[in-house]
């Protein structure tokens, strides 16, 4: 199996690919934490690290056959992660940013748990990818940010067993991903979830001619667009018209009763809710049910 041990720490649309994998081949990515290694110790706090190496994506991958106009498809086959992580409080970040300390706690991964011993918690182990995506078609954006291209979305959701559909901007796509967590709620609200290193294998497929505008994640039941905007607002309006224009598409509903769908039938929940404008800004996911008698969203 192809195994990516490389990192970048922006996405851009000339990066030089470290590997070529073929239409429908499984690819192994060895991931470090967010901090890529930095924190050791619950004496290390996230603001001494050096920042400009945060958010570690292995990569970039080539998938031949992937060009502009099409959208590179991720199925997550698997995710195994260390037996230790780190949860992190950053000043000045979220909604507790006011009277939050800068504090470090390491917390133990064991038989698919998470232990607390400060406290005598112990709770399901459940990983998740923070950073996946693709070359951007313009400007660079830091693997700690997230745009249309994908990046940090920070989407608790993107775990074993979902799809990543990604739109390709650039030749073969130039996939990336890191940031694993153990668990991270919605929202992300002290600036980290417990941060961890490990592995993630997935199979990579390319769908040919299908516009995708932002990065659409598939699970058994349901699908959603991740967006981000300077403002909250932004960034919702923008998942929602995006979903809007999907259903459009596959059902062929017309403007107003695509709208009306989406008001009974539709998810919207943060992903991130700690990051400033010049990071993308907060990131939102938008949700609708999968229909049995309808037609995939997205697919091949």
């Amino acid at each position: 199996m192809l195994e990516i041990k490389e990192y970048i720490y922006e996405f851009a649309k000339d990066m030089k690919p470290v590997a070529k994998a073929k239409d429908n081949e499984v690819v192994k990515f060895i991931v470090e934490d967010c901090f890529a290694g930095q924190i050791k110790s619950e004496k290390d706090i996230a603001m001494s690290v050096d920042w400009k190496h945060t958010n570690p994506a292995a990569g970039p991958l080539y998938v031949e056959g992937a060009e502009p106009g099409d959208v590179l498809c991720v199925e997550i086959l698997d995710i195994k992660v260390a037996d230790q992580g780190a949860v992190c409080s950053i000043p000045d970040c979220g909604p507790f940013a006011d009277k939050s300390e800068s504090r470090t706690h390491i917390l133990k991964i064991k038989d698919g748990k998470v232990i607390w011993k400060k406290y005598n918690m112990i709770w399901p182990v459940d990983t998740m990818i923070g950073v996946i995506g693709v070359a951007t078609d313009e400007k660079n954006i830091s693997t700690g940010f997230v745009g249309n291209h994908g990046g940090n979305m920070d989407n608790p959701m993107i775990k074993k067993g979902v799809r990543m559909w990604l739109p390709v901007r650039v030749e073969g796509g130039l996939l990336a991903m890191g940031d694993l967590h153990a668990t991270m709620a919605d929202g992300e609200v002290c600036g980290t979830g417990i941060e961890i290193a490990g592995e993630v294998i997935v199979r990579v497929k390319v769908l040919k001619n299908f516009e995708l505008n932002w990065a659409l994640l598939e699970t058994e039941d349901a699908y959603y667009v991740n967006t981000c905007g300077p403002t909250c607002d932004d960034a919702i309006r923008a998942g929602y018209q995006e979903m809007h224009r999907l259903l459009c598409n596959a059902y062929g509903m017309d403007y107003t009763d695509a709208g009306m769908y989406m008001s009974m039938q539709g998810f919207l929940a943060a992903n991130q809710a700690c990051l400033v404008a010049e990071a993308g800004g907060d990131s939102f996911r938008i949700g609708t049910p999968k229909v049995l008698n309808k037609k995939p969203l997205i697919g091949f």
